[in-house]
């Protein structure tokens, strides 16, 4: 890392980034040549490129055509799970170089076409998974550390770690998928600490934990959380008895008393569906589907109002679109 600290503001969101060597470019980009449009957006990873290689790619819903992500992409390394920012102008996901480095956690700045790290994230071990706060101020990610998987977090304005007790310890069971709400003082993830993976609710203001017995079903593995920024309802993927077959997508209201988890009428398939992302007002949810034939995983996006898959033509493909992000209502 080279020391030299860039303060970067788009919109009202502000978020304190350091130049990483090993995700920076050692030229920037004219933002005159950068492309930062788009109101609702899903950004994917797929290898519809080069079989077996994933790169970034960002979906403008409302044109239903692919926004420029220019200087993002390697030729040589996997660029995979991408997290957007609330106003959709930063992308968050993870690069892949195959050596013995790991993966590190990169962030692309969409006005400038920079390619940015917050400090601290590249080491020799592997930083995974990262998600904004719905605020943009703080970065969730996973670390293995010590042979195992945690969460962590880090503001973006002191560049520091926030402490998470309770998810810090050194234990033989992994912590994964952390959701957070706007502000990062509740994280949903998932974790294997009872055995099978369930969800849990982290409460970072009274360092509680919530292990979510309501919505439980048996041993089932429940994966891939998402939460809206108010905190009231969680997404996921569950392969509970009962569903349409695989895994399925599940939605519950976490004020309910007690909360249920719901399937969405017309959104689930006999295949698998997995790594739901929900909009900020939950209207919409953006998801992978792994149909029979060879088109293999689609990303398809739900209107909770109309109960309707959208399946734009734009996003149908013979490779595999992954771990969609969403900037939607």
């Amino acid at each position: 890392m080279d020391g030299k600290s860039h303060l970067i503001r788009v919109g009202a969101t502000v978020f304190l980034l350091v130049l990483a060597a090993g995700c920076s470019k050692s030229k920037t980009s004219p933002s005159s040549l950068c492309d930062n449009e788009g109101a609702y957006l899903i950004a994917f990873a797929s290898d519809r490129a080069t079989a077996g290689h994933y790169d970034i790619y960002l979906f403008d819903v409302l044109s239903s055509g692919f926004r420029l992500l220019k200087d993002l992409n390697s030729a040589t390394a996997t660029d995979s799970s991408p997290a957007l920012s609330r106003d959709g102008q930063l992308i968050a996901f993870v690069r892949d170089p195959g050596t013995a480095g790991g993966t590190d956690i990169c962030i692309y700045e969409r006005l400038t076409c920079s390619l940015l790290s917050t400090p601290g994230l590249s080491t020799a071990g592997n930083e995974t998974e990262p998600v904004f706060t719905g605020d943009t101020r703080r970065l969730a990610f996973v670390r293995d550390t010590l042979g195992h998987r945690r969460i962590r977090l880090i503001n973006g304005g002191s560049l520091t770690f926030v402490p998470l007790p309770g998810l810090q310890e050194p234990a033989p069971y992994d912590d994964w998928a952390p959701a957070p709400d706007s502000t990062g003082n509740l994280i949903a993830f998932v974790s294997d600490r009872e055995g099978s993976p369930h969800l849990y609710l982290y409460n970072r203001t009274d360092q509680t934990l919530d292990d979510l017995p309501d919505l439980r079903a048996g041993d089932a593995r429940d994966l891939d959380p998402t939460l809206t920024p108010n905190g009231l309802f969680l997404c996921f993927a569950s392969d509970r008895a009962g569903g349409q077959g695989g895994f399925d997508i599940y939605l519950a209201h976490l004020d309910a008393s007690p909360p249920t988890a719901t399937t969405l009428p017309n959104l689930n398939t006999p295949g698998d569906e997995r790594h739901p992302r929900i909009g900020h007002a939950a209207a919409y949810i953006a998801y992978q589907s792994q149909s029979a034939d060879p088109t293999g995983w689609n990303v398809h996006y739900y209107a909770r109002n109309a109960g309707a898959v959208i399946s734009s033509a734009a996003l149908s493909s013979d490779s595999s679109d992954v771990q969609p992000s969403v900037r939607l209502p």
